[in-house]
């Protein structure tokens, strides 16, 4: 997804509200990451944002080893 400024600009950003970002790792692992925030676009969607320890933030979707978006609250993880 890419932001256009002119014709689906970011109206909004909300908090991360608790969801969390999962990454495969090369040795197969997982780590998970809190996001950061939602972005709302004009037209609705909302794009999930999360933070790198560089400080870069990113739509983690666009990252190689991305693996999914979850909520502890729907999935019984602590």
């Amino acid at each position: 997804m890419t932001i256009d400024r002119e014709t689906n600009p970011v109206v909004a950003a909300l908090p991360g509200g608790g969801w969390f970002t999962e990454y495969k790792q090369d040795d197969g692992s997982v780590q998970a990451y809190p996001l950061v925030a939602w972005l709302v676009l004009a037209d609705g969607e909302m794009i999930p944002m999360d933070a790198a320890v560089d400080g870069f933030v990113q739509d983690p979707r666009e990252t190689g080893n991305f693996h999914r978006l979850f909520h502890p609250d729907t999935t019984g993880i602590e």
